[in-house]
């Protein structure tokens, strides 16, 4: 009874360590950089889809809104911008809506974050007083890993392979509601995040995460190896 304890808190450790790594490693990509979509859309012109001209005012200050906003900094989207010597709200209600969606989604995550630096602190005390290995804790999370590598693996080649279809399918299994599909004619935040800037972040966000997840194995590797050699003297 007491091995299948074990490997429960084994489980916990490693399931909860790497979700906290995940989710680190797509805040890192999205928010660390608070610079990062304005740059983004500069580097990719996205802002030449606008059926406006957008001043590089209007375009900071809307970049840095959103990001504020998503990132649960700032309660509301109140962005205007100058289109054709008018001051106008540059979001649509639609796309507000969604954009509430998107902030609630990582709000979700966020707080699962939370729960699971909570019982990775919680299953390592417990492996701690159970005298567990590290060469344990490096299997259990190796295994866990591998499940988690190749489920990031068949994302990956399903995104690779059609990124459009991979696209509607996400927005389709995350949201209960179809305010996601935007048009360019009246939402025009769509305009300058096209399909191509998601991609370029996802790609970012995937090499962080595998980068990420990759690190505590190596960690346990070296520790187990020491610890098997210092047991061996």
């Amino acid at each position: 009874m007491s091995k299948k304890i074990n490997k429960l808190y084994l489980f916990l450790f490693s399931i909860s360590l790497i979700y906290f790594l995940l989710f680190a490693a797509f805040y890192l990509i999205c928010f660390f950089d608070k610079n990062g979509l304005y740059k983004l859309i500069i580097n990719m012109k996205t802002y030449n889809n606008l059926p406006f001209e957008l001043s590089d005012f209007d375009l900071k200050n809307l970049c840095a809104e959103l990001m504020e906003y998503i990132s649960l900094k700032i309660p509301f989207l109140e962005t205007k911008v100058t289109i054709n010597g008018v001051l106008t709200d540059f979001y649509s209600i639609r796309s507000k809506v969604h954009m509430g969606d998107v902030r609630n989604l990582i709000m979700m995550f966020r707080n699962g974050c939370f729960v699971a630096i909570v019982i990775c602190i919680y299953s390592l005390f417990k492996i701690k007083n159970s005298q567990i290995s590290i060469n344990d804790l490096k299997n259990s999370y190796i295994k866990t890993l591998l499940i988690i590598f190749s489920a990031i693996c068949i994302i990956i080649i399903i995104a690779v392979t059609n990124f459009s279809f991979f696209f509607t399918k996400f927005h389709e299994i995350l949201f209960t509601n179809d305010l996601w599909l935007l048009d360019p004619n009246t939402d025009y935040i769509i305009c300058l995040l096209p399909e191509e800037l998601f991609m370029t972040y996802g790609i970012r966000i995937v090499i962080t995460m595998i980068i990420a997840i990759l690190l505590p194995a190596l960690c346990l590797q070296f520790l187990s190896k020491t610890q098997l050699h210092q047991e061996a003297k």
